[in-house]
């Protein structure tokens, strides 16, 4: 079983990144799975101006992770129960709108005990135990401070087959059984 961290391609500088958004979403609703939570995001209309100097890349990272609507196409084909709330990009200038989607999969405590940490408790080498992890495609890992999305080998090969713009992969350990 192979995993990877989903991350944002750092060699692309001149995205189109959502103004405000920071401000308007808490981070900590992201973290929400229960019906209060979504009913708190879903009474939200996420609508963000961006600049227009820049091209519109798959996933967008910080400050929330957003995921392109043919990336989110992908993650419903493998892990169709993931909650996702949209956002929409607008380009007042170019008279254009673009979908995100604030992605909130299921968080998982998969971490095996060989996971490294550094001495502020934050994760150092994430080591995912398989057993934990089960039937899950696309997660979160609960365990740790750091807040990025997981998917299995099925998910990255389908995204790599799809030639994403500004996503990299970034393999995970996972404990040998």
């Amino acid at each position: 079983m192979e995993y990877y961290i989903l991350a944002q391609d750092e060699r692309i500088t001149g995205f189109e990144e959502p103004a405000g958004i920071a401000k308007s979403v808490d981070s900590r609703l992201l973290r929400v799975r229960d019906e209060e939570g979504r009913a708190a995001l879903e009474q939200m209309v996420l609508q963000f101006y961006t600049q227009g100097k820049g091209e519109y890349i798959d996933f967008i990272e910080r400050p929330i992770p957003l995921v392109s609507d043919a990336l989110k196409a992908i993650f419903d084909r493998y892990q169709p129960h993931v909650y996702y709330k949209l956002v929409v990009l607008a380009d007042i200038k170019a008279m254009k709108q673009t979908l995100y989607w604030i992605t909130v999969p299921d968080t998982l405590a998969c971490l095996s005990e060989e996971s490294e940490w550094h001495k502020n408790g934050s994760l150092k080498t994430p080591v995912l135990d398989p057993r934990k992890v089960g039937h899950y495609k696309i997660f979160k890992i609960s365990d740790s401070m750091a807040d990025f999305i997981v998917v299995d080998l099925d998910v990255a090969e389908s995204i790599l087959r799809y030639n994403p713009k500004g996503i990299r992969l970034k393999k995970i350990d996972v404990r040998r059984l």
